[in-house]
């Protein structure tokens, strides 16, 4: 999956990104660091242009969160049926997500953007609990205005490392790179929950809630 998006980027550039962030809001789980990463690297090798990269990351996570909002919102109580979507998003997760909503309400948005898994629990609570459009949008309108830059332009330094090296070495460099992020934030994790340990599992909102909400949490 991920060696067929860097060469799908490669022959497609920016319109790529687009159209792989976008499918992201529909339900396949592709990371948006997947894609600004490695295109930063081929925007740092002079393969692809700055400027419609950086608006390309931008407009595609804006809108695949906007997207999945959108379906959450209108097709939740349907979607929480159905196996599929609960394997996509875990019952867990999402009833961690809501305790998490209850006391920081749009804030989890935020935190989610930085902590692996997250993301599309927080959208989907959001979403049922029908957070006011103008609040998301404002979240959403700051929040990826930080992260996709700096997913971007940390895949131009390397790209500007990689200058002159094959297709290959690029794309398996920049596998790489993801695979140490992955593996960074899995081991940040790792000590959360160690140090949580004793204070027993992660808090999490009643199963209850999403019961009323027609979904099966076994």
């Amino acid at each position: 999956m991920d060696e067929m998006i860097q060469h799908f980027l490669s022959d497609y550039g920016w319109m790529a990104m687009i159209a792989l962030l976008l499918a992201s809001g529909v339900g396949i789980p592709i990371g948006e660091e997947l894609v600004n990463v490695p295109a930063g690297v081929f925007v740092g090798q002079g393969d692809m242009a700055a400027v419609p990269t950086f608006l390309a990351a931008y407009a595609g996570v804006l809108g695949g969160d906007f997207l999945w909002f959108s379906i959450c919102r209108r097709f939740g109580r349907v979607l929480l049926k159905r196996r599929w979507f609960r394997r996509f998003v875990h019952p867990r997760r999402l009833l961690q997500a809501k305790h998490q909503f209850d006391r920081r309400g749009a804030g989890v948005l935020i935190i989610a953007r930085f902590i692996p898994g997250t993301r599309s629990p927080a959208l989907t609570i959001a979403a049922l609990m029908r957070m006011p459009w103008r609040k998301f949008t404002l979240v959403e309108i700051i929040c990826c205005a930080v992260t996709t830059p700096l997913q971007v332009g940390i895949g131009i330094l390397i790209g500007r490392g990689l200058a002159g090296q094959s297709l290959q070495t690029t794309i398996f460099t920049a596998l790489g790179i993801i695979a140490g992020i992955v593996a960074l934030t899995a081991i940040v994790n790792w000590v959360i929950a160690n140090r949580r340990r004793g204070k027993g599992p992660a808090p999490r909102a009643r199963a209850e809630w999403l019961r009323q909400h027609g979904a099966d949490t076994a």
